[in-house]
């Protein structure tokens, strides 16, 4: 019994809804009533934008107009309406616009005739514009030459070196040069070509919506068969005094040329700018230009190298040696407070490094005490194998000097010699 009741129900569920779909069609496509429909960001086209350089304006970038069409017709009509069925337009040429937003009506050039545009008039869109803006840049290679070994590939001459960049000033300042890109393999003489050239901004990315001069630059690449050649790192001068040359020298060391075989055969070797050591004062890196012959082409296209500079300074060490006594009179005794005598000397780090006891002598002369008392004296002391170090202070001794004193024999003794 339920089972009936609920097919009964389906029925009734099914036969309604065909109702339904029937009426549907039957209003659709027998009354066709009239209806009304809005038609979103349907696309307006902006002709005749370079008239707005006379004014010195540019359209600022990346704008998009549309507009919203309110059209009214039958229910079939608008069903099968597309956006691509209207044309509308702005003319530029047809008004004066100002740097700013400008709010300009539309112009419907073509529209279904079997539909009504019920907003047609009063359709506007917001244009904005800036100052139109030139410059010009310079052209540099992102060529990527692959030559044969022994040969070497100069840096590319452009021409033009420089092309000039328009457009909105927003974009025009975002450019720093134009690039030329393009590879070339087996390079073995030398390359003239025209190659296009792009936007970029100082980060290498490509800046759209400019207008280059001329879309190309005509490269002459230079191929010639060369040679590697060693760097010389020239000087002058001399260091002040208290500091050392450790070391001069540059992470390149040689560096390949390249051009006529008559100036090719001349060159052993590349020379650096002169470097004052006297103008030296602590360890450094300068950066050096090299001196380039004439008619001769850098492999690398660098011409200067980073030249570090190490330099040492004087260095004080003390050290504590013993000493000998010498010049000591009969009946006299000297006790001094200390055996050992210490030394501060002065000189480069490895040469102190490598002294010890034995390279000093010293000596304490005390010949010149024979009465009693307290005395100071600072031992003399001598360098033995060694070079470029110097004594700066020696400590002093402190000396108890006493006479002996004679017996009575020695007195008589002392009595009867004198007799």
């Amino acid at each position: 019994m339920d089972n009936w009741k609920n097919k009964q129900k389906i029925i009734v569920q099914l036969v309604c809804l065909l109702l339904s779909l029937g009426l549907w069609i039957y209003v659709t496509n027998i009354e066709n009533p009239i209806k009304s429909y809005e038609l979103s960001r349907v696309p307006v086209e902006i002709k005749n934008a370079d008239s707005l350089k006379d004014a010195g304006l540019a359209l600022v970038p990346n704008q998009q107009f549309y507009v919203n069409l309110k059209i009214e017709g039958n229910s079939q009509e608008l069903f099968s309406v597309d956006k691509s069925d209207f044309t509308i337009s702005v003319d530029l040429n047809e008004f004066v616009l100002k740097s700013g937003e400008n709010k300009i009506a539309v112009n419907i050039e073509n529209a279904p005739s079997t539909v009504k545009i019920k907003n047609s008039n009063g359709l506007t869109i917001t244009i904005n514009t800036e100052a139109y803006s030139t410059k010009e840049v310079p052209v540099k290679s992102k060529i990527d030459v692959i030559s044969k070994s022994s040969y070497y590939v100069a840096t590319p001459v452009f021409s033009p070196e420089t092309i000039i960049v328009s457009g909105p000033e927003s974009l025009v300042n975002k450019v720093t040069k134009v690039v030329a890109e393009g590879q070339e393999s087996n390079a073995v003489k030398t390359i003239v070509k025209d190659y296009i050239v792009i936007p970029v901004d100082e980060n290498d990315k490509e800046v759209t919506g400019v207008q280059l001069s001329q879309k190309w630059a005509e490269a002459t690449i230079e191929i010639n068969e060369g040679k590697t050649v060693p760097i010389k790192i020239n000087t002058t001068g001399a260091l002040a005094s208290g500091l050392r040359l450790k070391s001069i020298s540059s992470a390149i060391t040689e560096i390949g040329i390249t051009g006529p075989e008559s100036i090719l055969n001349s060159i052993s070797e590349i020379g650096t700018e002169t470097i004052n050591l006297s103008e030296i004062k602590d360890s450094t890196n300068i950066d050096v230009a090299l001196g380039i012959p004439d008619g001769i082409l850098i492999h690398n296209g660098e011409n200067s190298i980073t030249v570090s500079i190490v330099v040492e300074k004087v260095q004080t060490r003390e050290f504590t040696i013993g000493y000998s006594m010498i010049g000591k009179q009969d009946g006299i005794n000297i006790v001094p407070d200390n055996n050992k005598v210490t030394i501060t000397v002065s000189g480069f780090e490895d040469i102190l490094n490598s002294l010890t006891e034995a390279n000093f002598t010293a000596e304490l002369d005390v010949s010149e005490y024979t009465e009693d008392g307290e005395f100071s004296k600072a031992p003399t002391v001598n360098l033995v194998g060694v070079d470029n170090v110097n004594i700066d202070s020696i400590s002093e001794i402190k000396l108890t000097v006493t006479k002996d004193v004679p017996t009575s024999g020695d007195e008589v003794q002392e009595e009867v010699s004198q007799q």
